[in-house]
C-alpha cells in the first residue's frame, strides 16, 4: 500500500486525535450530513456516481446502495493511499465489481470520459482546490445530460469583517469571559499565531462562500442550481483535553498541541490546561458550524427534480 500522506493521515489519526469514542460521534454526523445530500441526488437503480475527493469513501459507499447492483461508483482522490483503502474496503464488502478508482484531483478529471455518470459528489474537498471554477467546469464535462452535482462544502467566509470577532472566539473559552480572563494573555497569543502562521496556509478554505458556488455552476454551464446554507450553533460536547491537543482541523495544520508546545513555555502550558481543562471536559461552550448543500442540473432538467416529499 501507498505511504501515508498528509490526507490519509488525518482522516485516520488527527481528525478526532485518535480517540474512538470522538470518532464515533464525529461519524454520525458525517452520516446524517450524508442523508440529507444523497436525498436530493436523484439516484435509482443503474445510475453512474463519481465521488470526487473520496477519502474514506462515507458518501460513494452510501450511494452504492441506492444505486443497486446495476449501479456503479468510481472513487476519485488526490491521495493514493486513500483509493487504496476505499478499494480494499469495496473488496472485503463484496461489491468491488460495481466500483471503480481513480487518482485525481477535482480541477483535474480527465481519467473519467466526458458524460459517462449520473452524479458527481463531494464532501469537504472544493475547499481545498484552488481552482474551483475549473473543478466546476470538469463536473458538467463528466456529467449525462440530465446529470447534476450533490456537493456539501464548509463555508468560512472571513469576508464578513463585522462578525470577525465574534466568529474567532474558541469554544474552550472567551477570553473575555470570568472564565477566560485568566489566561487572556495566551489566548491572544494563540489567536495571533493561528493568524499569522495558518489562516492563510490554504487560502482556498477562505476565499468563497454558498453565493460563489451558485455562480460557479451557472458559468460552467449547468441549468439549475438550488443551494441550502446550513449555520448551526449550540453547545460543545463534553470533550477529552488529550484528544483536543492530538486533533487538527484539516490536514493542512499541525495539532492544537503542537502549537501550544511550540509558541508557550513550559509555565504557560501548565497555566493554559490548568484553566481551560475543566472547561473543555465539562462542555457546553458554543461553537458554531457553516456549510452549504449545492445541488445543480445539466441540462434537461427533470420535470420532477426533487424528492415529492420536499
Amino acid at each position: 500500500m501507498a505511504e501515508p500522506d498528509k490526507w490519509s493521515r488525518w482522516l485516520a489519526e488527527t481528525r478526532f486525535g485518535g480517540d474512538q469514542k470522538a470518532a464515533e460521534i464525529q461519524l454520525r454526523g458525517l452520516t446524517m450530513l450524508r442523508k440529507r445530500l444523497l436525498k436530493k441526488a436523484g439516484l435509482a437503480e443503474g445510475k453512474v456516481v463519481l465521488d470526487v475527493g473520496a477519502g474514506e469513501g462515507l458518501i460513494g459507499f452510501g450511494a452504492l446502495d441506492l444505486v443497486g447492483p446495476t449501479g456503479r461508483v468510481i472513487f476519485s482522490d488526490i491521495s493514493e493511499r486513500l483509493v487504496e483503502f476505499t478499494r480494499t474496503a469495496a473488496e472485503q464488502m463484496g461489491v468491488l465489481d460495481r466500483c471503480s478508482f481513480v487518482t485525481a484531483g477535482a480541477e483535474d478529471l480527465s481519467a473519467v470520459e466526458s458524460e459517462s455518470v449520473d452524479l458527481v459528489t463531494t464532501r469537504s474537498v472544493l475547499i481545498y482546490v484552488d481552482d474551483k471554477p475549473r473543478a466546476f467546469r470538469e463536473f458538467f464535462r463528466v456529467l449525462k445530460p440530465g446529470g447534476r452535482t450533490a456537493l456539501f462544502e464548509p463555508i468560512d467566509d472571513r469576508r464578513m469583517t463585522e462578525y470577525s470577532e465574534y466568529w474567532r472566539r474558541r469554544f474552550w473559552a472567551d477570553p473575555d469571559s470570568a472564565e477566560g480572563v485568566a489566561v487572556k494573555d495566551l489566548i491572544d497569543r494563540l489567536d495571533e499565531h493561528w493568524k499569522r502562521r495558518y489562516e492563510h496556509v490554504n487560502d482556498a478554505m477562505l476565499n468563497f462562500n454558498e453565493r460563489d458556488f451558485v455562480m460557479m455552476s451557472v458559468a460552467a454551464g449547468f441549468a439549475g442550481v438550488h443551494v441550502e446554507l446550513d449555520l448551526g450553533v449550540g453547545p460543545m460536547p463534553p470533550m477529552n483535553w488529550d484528544t483536543l491537543m492530538k486533533s487538527s482541523g484539516n490536514p493542512l495544520i499541525p495539532t492544537n498541541g503542537e502549537v501550544i508546545r511550540e509558541i508557550f513555555t513550559r509555565e504557560e502550558q501548565a497555566r493554559f490546561e490548568q484553566h481551560l481543562r475543566p472547561i473543555v471536559e465539562r462542555g457546553g461552550n458554543l461553537w458554531r458550524a457553516h456549510g452549504s448543500f449545492t445541488w445543480a442540473f445539466k441540462a434537461p432538467i427533470p420535470e420532477k427534480p426533487w424528492p415529492e416529499d420536499e
